[in-house]
Order: structure tokens, then sequence, then C-alpha cells
């Protein structure tokens, strides 16, 4: 039975991915030699946080390393206020809105586990009204594999019980690692390879976990038969 799904944010259960994408480069063009390392910035991972402190490293490695600290964390919270306005006006993905009240009225519970900082996940819930209708949120600097065990312990369900909903590698990857249901979000293709799950949008996603807890019921009335 599926008792908890997992939501990614952005592209997920919002098209917003071009918005921050558009924030980035709107941040950095008007910082001379910041387009040109970005790249390399992206390559070393992390947050937002992280990106734009690499960037101001990258574009003047003489400078003092508390110069180039202050100098990233301007650029970050440039990044958070655009994105705060471009996501709350991005349109939802279609079926967002009735898939997650659909899943509550069935005692299934539901979070977003997103790459977003954690302290910024308020804020855009609650721009997108979306608080009404999930249990809790997760965000960075956790990893989601660890935010999602997490959630699991709250909610006391096992990964069986668990289905996470994404539109990227690392929600894959998420799922994975500790062995629950993955649907894969496909608008974008951002998840180049085979999953048994995939959807352009959410609207089939209560089909699925219909259909997924349906089964998980006539396996357990044959195990019981067999008792």
């Amino acid at each position: 039975m599926i008792k908890l799904v997992a939501f990614d944010f952005d592209g997920t259960l919002v098209d917003s991915n071009a918005c921050k994408e558009d924030c980035i480069f709107k941040v950095i063009s008007a910082v001379p030699g910041a387009v040109d390392v970005l790249e390399d910035a992206r390559a070393v991972g992390g947050n937002r946080y992280t990106l734009f402190h690499e960037i101001a490293s990258r574009i003047d490695p003489k400078r003092e390393p508390e110069q180039a600290a202050r100098h990233g964390r301007a650029m970050a919270y440039a990044y958070t206020r655009c994105c705060a306005q471009a996501i709350s006006a991005a349109p939802e993905r279609r079926g967002a809105r009735k898939t997650l009240g659909g899943l509550r009225s069935r005692g299934i519970k539901v979070v977003v586990n997103s790459g977003t900082p954690h302290v910024d996940l308020p804020g855009l819930l609650r721009r997108r009204r979306l608080t009404s209708v999930v249990d809790g949120y997760f965000g960075s600097p956790v990893s989601k594999t660890d935010n999602l065990r997490r959630a699991m312990r709250m909610a006391r369900v096992a990964a069986k019980e668990t289905l996470v909903v994404g539109d990227g590698p690392d929600d894959l990857h998420c799922a994975r690692q500790v062995g629950a249901w993955f649907s894969a979000i496909t608008a974008e293709k951002r998840i180049m390879e085979k999953v048994r799950f995939a959807m352009r949008d959410l609207t089939p996603l209560l089909h699925l976990v219909d259909r997924l807890n349906a089964a998980s019921r006539r396996g357990s009335d044959r195990l019981r038969d067999r008792q």
C-alpha cells in the first residue's frame, strides 16, 4: 500500500525550471566574467549558495576569500528574490492540485522533497497556496535521500509504502537509494533512462496510486488465503 508520496517541487509540482534558469542568467549577466565560469561552477555541485560562491571565487581568484563569500551570498540572495517572484507566477504542473487533494482524501501523506534550500520552501509553498495540501516539506542542504528517509520515519512507513515523484535524475537516485517506488515526470525529458512508471504531467498519478494499492490488497488477500 502506498502511504506516503514525496514530490519534487520545481518541474514536478510547478513548471518552474525555466524560471530558475532565467534567474541565474539575470543575476550573473551584470557580473563581468560570471557567464564564462558558470558551467565550471555548476560542475562542483551543491545548492544555490555553493554555485554563486564558486562563481564569485572563479571570476577573481586573487580576491580575498571573505570578499568572494560576501559576493557569492549577495548573488544568491538576488537569485532567491528573482525565483520567489518568477515561481509564484509560474503555472502549476497539470493535475497537481487535484492530485495532492486526492491523495490526502485517501489518507495518504504528502510531502515536498526539493533541492531548494529548506529555509526558502515555506515562502514558496505559501505563495503557491500549497501549504494546506501538503503534510511537510524538506529541502537542502540535506540530500533528497536523507530527507526522504526522515519523512518515512516521521510517517512511520516502509520503502514499499513510499512513492517518489520527480522530474530529475536526483529524484530517481533518491528513490533507488531507499528502495521506494518511483514515477517520472517527463515533460522536460530530464530523466534519460527508461523507468517503469512515467507520465508527462500529474493527471494520471491518482490512477497509478490506486492501481498499486489495489495490487497490494490482492497480494494481501492471496497471502491470507494461504494461511
